[in-house]
């Protein structure tokens, strides 16, 4: 059996094998850049809509906590006034001890109540890049009293917002 003559047709084994056609490189090569760069800005497109939408979410989390805490600063005055308001407490009554020890409690739920409502006002006022990065620092410099203090903040909010 005869080979055909792949020289008689202008093609040689080596650059057209197997008789599967061929496109210009140069072509695909620029098609794909272009595809690459279409893909890329899409993709940074998504990015900046969905870091914009974290933002405003951030935002408005932000601005629900700071709404959460004025609101329980505010439970913890009523409860406060409504338990100390003019009750005293056990121990010996009509003793200076216990007067002083009755005018220091009653300041207490004062006190948490205003460091309350004062980090309702922080957090409205603070941007988001400087809290992260006040956030970031407490972490790393101080981790055990950060964490000692994110727990008792939460026991005192869940406290202030039970009914």
């Amino acid at each position: 059996m005869e080979q055909p003559d792949m020289r008689a047709s202008g093609a040689s084994p080596e650059s057209n094998p197997g008789g599967a056609a061929q496109s210009d490189p140069g072509a695909d090569g620029r098609g794909l850049g272009d595809r690459a760069r279409d893909i890329a800005g899409a993709t940074r497109e998504r990015l900046t809509d969905v870091g914009s939408t974290v933002r405003g979410r951030a935002g408005t989390l932000r601005d629900s906590l700071a709404d959460k805490l004025e609101s329980g600063a505010d439970r913890l005055r009523n409860r406060a006034a409504g338990e100390h308001g003019g009750a005293a407490l056990a121990g010996e009554p009509g003793s200076a001890a216990a007067a002083a020890r009755d005018e220091r409690l009653s300041q207490v739920p004062a006190k948490v109540a205003g460091g309350m409502d004062a980090t309702a006002h922080w957090l409205r006022e603070t941007d988001l890049d400087s809290l992260k990065a006040t956030v970031e620092t407490q972490v790393k410099e101080h981790p055990g009293r950060t964490l000692l203090i994110a727990v008792g903040l939460g026991y005192l909010l869940g406290k202030a917002l039970r009914k």
